[in-house]
C-alpha cells in the first residue's frame, strides 16, 4: 500500500516576517487535531512557501516545529512528462523535478513554483486538484491547493459573494451541478484557477497572467480507425494506458460501485496484473426499502470472484444531511456531494487500509454515452446507412414512419444545424423555479441558459453525440472540487487521452442500438466499456441491466433530517433577509415535502434539489457570515470519523 499523506501547499507573496510567522501559527492551530507528518517553510525573499504532509487521523506524534527547506517547488498528485516518459508522484514522495508549465505533460495535480523573477501555479486538464488564489493590496498574494489554508492568512477577507449564492440556488451548481462561472468562489475576493491553466505573477512589477497550458499532445487522438472491432481494441489499449499511469503513481484502491464504470476500472487493473491486489470499497444499505440504491450483492460477488480485499460501508445509521455540529471540510459553499457523511466514512475505510490513491469511475456516464441514445442519429446514418437509421427511428425509438416526428429525426441526422438546435432545446429546457424564489434568482437562471445555448451553437464537433458529451464535461461539476478533501481520488475515464479517444469514436458504437428498449436504455449503453474486459470480468458485472438510483437514499436522508431542517427555518433566515427566498412560503413547501417523504415510494423530482439547496446554503451562511474569529473555528482540520465498525 502507498503513503496516505495528503500534500498541502500555500505560497504567500510580499508578506512581512511578522505576517508569515502569524500564518504558520494559524496553520499549526488549524491542524492541531490531525497528524502533521511534516511541515516545511521555504523562504525566497519575496515569496514564502509552506508545504505540509498531513493525515486526517488523531495525532500520533506531535510535530515540534517547522522545517526550513531550500526547495522552490511543490505539487500534489501525479505528473507524467510525455516527451521523456517520466512520471512523478507525491504519493511516492518523488521530488518535484517536473515543471508542467515547461513541457508536454498530463496528470492529476496541483503545482506551484517560486522562481527568481516570478511565481507560477499550474492546474491539470480538469482541475482535479483545485488551486485558489487571492490578490491583495501592495502586490500581496496567497495561492494554495486548499481553500482553508488560504483563508487562514489573516489579511484575506471573508466577504461572501452574493452572486455565487443565487447561482448556486438556480442552475450552475444545484440543478445543473456546474461550477461557478469565471473561476468565482463563494468568497468575493478569492478566485479559483480554471482547468488546464498557468497563473504567472512577476516579481518586479506585480503583473500577473492567467493563460491556458499546452495540452495538445493529450487532447487529440492520432490513430485512424474504421471498423467497430478496431475501436473496441483501441478503447482497451487507451484505457489500459490511463490506468497504468495511475497504478505507477501509487493507486491502490478502487471506489467500486458495482456499475459499469468502476467495474471497467477494475477490469483494467486486473488486466495489468497489479500486485498486490486493489483494495475495493463500496457504500450500500441493509434496508430493503433502499434496494434500488445499492449494489452490495454485485460488489460482493465481484470482489470474491476476483479475490480482492474489500469493505462495504452500510450507511443506514448515518443516512442524514450534515448537522450544524458536524465538522466542515469543504468550505467553498455547501458540500456538493449527495451524501457527505458516506463520503467521509468511505475515506476512513481507505485510510484504515493505508490506501493512498483511489480510482473511481467518475465521468463514465458522460464519455461512455449512457444517455446519448437520442443523439446518435447522424452517427448511425453516416456509418450504417439510411436503412439502419430508418429501423432505429421506427422500431427502437417507436416513431411512426413518415410522420412529422419521423422527418424531424431524419433531418436532425442530416443537418448539424438542426441537430444542435434540438440539443439546445434539450439542455436549456428550463425547469420552473419554485414560487418561494425571489426575482433575482429567476434572472440568474435566464442568463446561464443563454451562455449554454451560445456554446453549443458555436460547436464544430463532427457528431451531435460529441456535442452532448462536451456539454456535460464543460463546465465541470463543482462536485469535483470536493472529492479530495478527505482522501485523493483519481479518474481514469476523465483522462484527456481517454476523452480524446471517445471524441474520435462514432457515438453509436457506445450503444447496441439495434436492441435499444426505451424503457431501459441503460441496458444497451456503454458497449465499448462492457466488452473491453469481458475476458477478465464475470458476465454479471459486464451485463448489468439496470442503473443504480440514489433517489431512495435522498428521500430517506431528507426525511431523517426533518427536525434539523424545520429548526433551521424557525429563526429568521439569512436568505430571506437577502430577498432570495420568501421564508414563510418556503417553510410551507418544506413541511409539505417532509410529510410526502413518509411514503417510501415518493418521487422527489427536481423540487428536492431546490429545497435541499436552500437548506444547505442557509446552514453554510449561518457559519460563514459570522465574525472572523468564529469562522476560523470552521476552518480547522478534523480527523476522519469512522461512523461504522
Amino acid at each position: 500500500m502507498g503513503n496516505f499523506n495528503m500534500k498541502l501547499w500555500s505560497v504567500v507573496i510580499n508578506a512581512t516576517t511578522i505576517d508569515i510567522d502569524a500564518y504558520v501559527n494559524a496553520l499549526f492551530n488549524a491542524m492541531t487535531d490531525i497528524q502533521i507528518d511534516s511541515m516545511k517553510k521555504m523562504d525566497h525573499q519575496w515569496a514564502t512557501m509552506i508545504e505540509a504532509d498531513v493525515r486526517l487521523c488523531d495525532t500520533e506524534r506531535k510535530l515540534t516545529g517547522i522545517e526550513i527547506s531550500t526547495a522552490h517547488s511543490s505539487y500534489s498528485g501525479w505528473i507524467r512528462d510525455l516527451d521523456n516518459d517520466l512520471l512523478i508522484s507525491s504519493f511516492r514522495q518523488n521530488a518535484p523535478i517536473l515543471d508542467p508549465s515547461q513541457g508536454r505533460v498530463i496528470g492529476e495535480f496541483s503545482y506551484i513554483s517560486i522562481q527568481p523573477g516570478h511565481v507560477h501555479a499550474v492546474t491539470d486538464h480538469y482541475a482535479t486538484h483545485p488551486v485558489y488564489y487571492w490578490q491583495g493590496k501592495n502586490r500581496q498574494w496567497v495561492i494554495s491547493n486548499d481553500l482553508r489554508m488560504l483563508l487562514l492568512f489573516h489579511h484575506v477577507p471573508l466577504n461572501i459573494r452574493h452572486e455565487s449564492c443565487f447561482e448556486f440556488l438556480t442552475q450552475s451548481v444545484m440543478v445543473g451541478e456546474n461550477e461557478l462561472a469565471d473561476g468565482a468562489t463563494f468568497f468575493a475576493e478569492i478566485r479559483k484557477m480554471p482547468i488546464n491553466s498557468v497563473l504567472k505573477i512577476n516579481r518586479t512589477d506585480g503583473i500577473f497572467k492567467l493563460a491556458p497550458m499546452n495540452t495538445s499532445a493529450a487532447s487529440q487522438y492520432s490513430k485512424t480507425l474504421s471498423y467497430h472491432e478496431n475501436f473496441q481494441h483501441a478503447f482497451r489499449e487507451c484505457f489500459d494506458t490511463c490506468v497504468a499511469d495511475r497504478l505507477k503513481a501509487g493507486a491502490d484502491g478502487i471506489l467500486l460501485s458495482g456499475g459499469i464504470d468502476s467495474s471497467t476500472v477494475l477490469g483494467a487493473s486486473l488486466a495489468l496484473n497489479e500486485s498486490p491486489p486493489m483494495f475495493c470499497a463500496n457504500m450500500s444499505f441493509r434496508d430493503a426499502d433502499l434496494a434500488m440504491s445499492q449494489d452490495d450483492k454485485i460488489v460482493e460477488a465481484l470482489v470474491h470472484h476476483c479475490n480482492l480485499p474489500h469493505n462495504i460501508v452500510y450507511a443506514d445509521d448515518f443516512l442524514r444531511l450534515p448537522a450544524p455540529d458536524d465538522p466542515i471540510a469543504y468550505v467553498d459553499g455547501p458540500e456538493p456531494s449527495a451524501n457527505p457523511l458516506a463520503k467521509e466514512a468511505l475515506a476512513s475505510v481507505f485510510q484504515h487500509n493505508n490506501v493512498s490513491l483511489i480510482m473511481t469511475g467518475e465521468g463514465g456516464d458522460i464519455i461512455l454515452g449512457e444517455s446519448m441514445h437520442q443523439w446518435i442519429l447522424d452517427s448511425i446514418r453516416i456509418h450504417d446507412g439510411i436503412g439502419e437509421l430508418h429501423k432505429y427511428i421506427t422500431e427502437n425509438l417507436r416513431v411512426r414512419p413518415f410522420s412529422l416526428d419521423y422527418f424531424r429525426h431524419i433531418l436532425t441526422s442530416l443537418s448539424p444545424y438542426l441537430g444542435r438546435r434540438a440539443l439546445i432545446k434539450e439542455v436549456s429546457n428550463d425547469q420552473r423555479l419554485p414560487d418561494y424564489f425571489g426575482a433575482v434568482l429567476h434572472n440568474s437562471m435566464s442568463q446561464q441558459a443563454k451562455l449554454q445555448k451560445i456554446k453549443i451553437a458555436c460547436s464544430q464537433a463532427k457528431y451531435l453525440g460529441h456535442d452532448y458529451i462536451k456539454t456535460l464535461l464543460f463546465p465541470r461539476a463543482t462536485y469535483f472540487d470536493s472529492l479530495n478533501i478527505y482522501c485523493t481520488h483519481s479518474h481514469p475515464l476523465l483522462d484527456p487521452r481517454m476523452t480524446a479517444f471517445m471524441l474520435s469514436c462514432p457515438p453509436h458504437l457506445n450503444h447496441d442500438y439495434k436492441r435499444l428498449n426505451l424503457a431501459n436504455p441503460y441496458a444497451t449503453s456503454k458497449m465499448l466499456a462492457r466488452k473491453a474486459y469481458s475476458d477478465i470480468l464475470p458476465n454479471f458485472a459486464t451485463d448489468k441491466q439496470s442503473k443504480t438510483s440514489y433517489a431512495l437514499m435522498a428521500r430517506r436522508m431528507f426525511y431523517n433530517s426533518a427536525k434539523e431542517m424545520l429548526r433551521l427555518t424557525d429563526r429568521p433566515m439569512i436568505l430571506d433577509s437577502w430577498k432570495f427566498i420568501d421564508q414563510a412560503q418556503f417553510r410551507r413547501y418544506l413541511m409539505a415535502y417532509i410529510i410526502a417523504t413518509e411514503d417510501p415510494n415518493t418521487q422527489l423530482g427536481v423540487e428536492y434539489h431546490y429545497l435541499r439547496g436552500v437548506i444547505d446554503l442557509e446552514a453554510w451562511l449561518m457559519k460563514f457570515t459570522q465574525e472572523r474569529t468564529s469562522v476560523i473555528h470552521y476552518l480547522k482540520f478534523s480527523p476522519l470519523r469512522t461512523f461504522v465498525n
